[in-house]
């Protein structure tokens, strides 16, 4: 008899003690039925954790509406709309775009989504506009391709506040600094 047989023979008999008059069949079915009600409360509680997560993330990845000061509900600018390519970024030389396999652009779509591509890499989030401000988030992946990227992402998420003057857009930063300007493409 080895090692692990005899503590499990030695460990049984101790059991089997503690459970005196007790029907040892019964005794040893009961904590079976224990330890398999534990593991299907735990088991149900993960999958309860994990739906009621799923679903908080569901409602906060389709929202496309943010509220304002007063509350009310307002959709992103309606001007912002478009594809949008630069014309100025600050600290960006952009001397080199033949180095670029694509051009770079930021789109906004009516429904909260930006999506860009700096010249080699793609990118993309939302977006909220009213009055001047402005703030977009990036969601989902990005590709780093390194190349003369243009910093469009940058721009966005560091912007505050925006100017449309016909087709040039100006997004500025919280201290009213100019980040980048684009003309609407096409």
């Amino acid at each position: 008899m080895d090692e692990v047989e005899r503590r499990l023979r030695s460990t049984f008999t101790e059991q089997a003690a503690a459970v005196a008059g007790e029907d040892l069949l019964f005794a040893v079915h009961q904590r079976l039925r224990r330890r398999r009600v534990t593991r299907l409360v735990s088991a149900a509680a993960v999958v309860l954790l994990a739906l009621i997560g799923g679903g908080v993330a569901l409602r906060v990845g389709t929202e496309s509406t943010t509220s304002t000061a007063a509350g009310a509900i307002a959709p992103p600018a309606a001007g912002l709309t478009g594809t949008w390519e630069p014309v100025s970024i600050v600290g960006d030389s952009q001397a080199q775009p033949a180095l670029r396999p694509q051009p770079p652009l930021i789109r906004f779509a009516p429904d909260g989504r930006w999506t860009a591509s700096d010249g080699c890499n793609a990118s993309q989030g939302r977006y909220t506009a009213g009055g001047t401000s402005f703030t977009a988030t990036p969601e989902g992946g990005t590709t780093y391709i390194a190349c003369a990227n243009v910093p469009n992402q940058a721009v966005l998420t560091a912007a505050a506040t925006y100017q449309l003057q016909g087709d040039n857009l100006t997004f500025y930063d919280a201290a009213g600094k100019a980040l980048g300007t684009y003309r609407r493409a096409g």
